[in-house]
């Protein structure tokens, strides 16, 4: 069973993908806050996905402090949690000196669960490599992943993807398959794609996240 959390400017795709695995979704907004942090809400679900804008410094407009507490909090509220997925772009820089955004949210949960695991797209093929996760607005909602080794080569496939859109009546999984035809070992086309045509399968490309040391 999955509890899904969306941030801010999220709610249509954090609804697709509840009603993509038949489950229930909620604002992280909407969530209440105490002097102790936000508070987490009571239920029977084993995996917590979260979807919002990512960086380097927060994901749906939490901190990575900020999310870690919720996910502790969680768990002690709902013991039967074991995974929370952190769905969105970027959750897996490696830019120093932050090491990552869901490296750290997995270390502050390590501290007092080691029974919870972190997961989050994967990294790409270089050690500083940016991602953007984009999602159709068709029925059923597709999605394609990039990451690339820079910001020029990430703009550039972004680029692509928007002009292939059209032709292959905006299902990101096909023009995925277009992209990663074009794609070479040198910049700005040394880009990589996961995609899929159901939001129901992001959920099996989540690896789980080594903790920040």
């Amino acid at each position: 069973m999955i509890m899904i959390i969306w941030g801010k400017e999220h709610k249509a795709r954090g609804e697709a993908l509840a009603a993509a695995v038949g489950e229930k979704a909620a604002e992280a907004a909407n969530l209440s806050r105490s002097n102790e942090g936000i508070q987490p809400l009571r239920c029977d679900d084993s995996t917590l996905s979260i979807w919002g804008h990512g960086g380097e410094t927060s994901l749906a407009e939490m901190l990575d402090v900020e999310l870690g507490a919720l996910i502790v909090a969680w768990k002690a509220m709902n013991p039967a949690l074991r995974t929370v997925e952190l769905v969105t772009c970027n959750a897996q820089h490696n830019q120093e000196p932050l090491a990552g955004y869901a490296r750290r949210v997995a270390a502050f949960v390590e501290r007092k669960y080691k029974d919870v695991a972190v997961k989050a797209l994967p990294r790409g093929q270089h050690a500083d490599d940016y991602s953007v996760l984009w999602a159709s607005n068709g029925n059923p909602v597709s999605f394609c992943y990039i990451t690339a080794p820079s910001t020029r080569t990430l703009t550039y496939a972004s680029d692509q993807l928007k002009a292939l859109e059209p032709a292959k009546n905006y299902d990101l999984s096909l023009v995925a398959s277009e992209m990663a035809k074009a794609r070479r070992l040198v910049e700005p086309s040394n880009y990589s794609v996961l995609a899929g045509p159901d939001l129901s399968m992001i959920r099996a490309m989540l690896s789980v996240v080594r903790p920040a040391a």
